[in-house]
């Protein structure tokens, strides 16, 4: 019996001991997302390539590679969006060593008036698999692959892909998308726009 109970004991001293460790490490890359988040937000080259390894890539839900280079030039293409709100959020991190792996969700919200005359309430959200590595104690973003992408209309689901679906050729109108954003509401046509910037992105 005293076995059993220092058994049990011995097991939530250690998940008591994991716990804080988990929790801290969550804290951290919520911490790193908002930064990269706010460094894609200024559009500025310095502040974003500061958060990214030299090898960086970004895979958008099409399956498609752009180094940093290629991802900044094009966030820069994208068109301003006013009232258009975003957040991001950390949703699991295994840190092992000076690697991570990460799964964050980001989320667009919007406002556009449809052909009907009202306003809906428009929002785009992708989750992604991302790898972030430690270099000289600081933690910088590797790749980010999205794994899923979802557009909203008034909370109603209008379009939802996953990573392997059938992506119709490009020729979508949309937030990020090419010609930017319409006021008909979701974004519709031929397949999903690019995806958003890495989350953070």
């Amino acid at each position: 019996m005293r076995i059993a109970v220092s058994f049990a004991a011995a097991c939530l001293y250690a998940a008591a001991a994991v716990a804080p460790a988990y929790a801290d490490d969550m804290a951290d890359f919520q911490a790193r997302y908002v930064k990269l988040k706010e460094a894609m937000d200024s559009r500025e080259d310095r502040d974003i390539k500061a958060l990214l390894t030299k090898e960086f890539e970004s895979t958008d839900i099409r399956g498609e590679v752009k180094d940093a280079d290629e991802m900044i030039t094009q966030l820069a293409m994208m068109p301003d969006m006013p009232g258009m709100t975003n957040e991001v959020k950390v949703i699991s991190v295994t840190v092992n060593g000076t690697s991570a792996n990460a799964v964050s969700d980001r989320t667009m919200h919007m406002s556009r008036q449809g052909q009907d005359g009202a306003t809906h309430a428009v929002e785009m959200a992708q989750q992604s698999n991302d790898v972030w590595v430690q270099t000289k104690g600081v933690w910088l973003l590797k790749s980010t692959e999205t794994q899923s992408m979802t557009m909203k209309r008034d909370g109603v689901v209008m379009r939802s892909f996953k990573k392997g679906d059938p992506i119709p050729p490009r020729g979508m109108r949309g937030p990020g998308g090419p010609g930017g954003p319409r006021g008909d509401g979701p974004p519709r046509g031929e397949g999903p726009p690019p995806g958003p910037p890495p989350a953070g992105k």
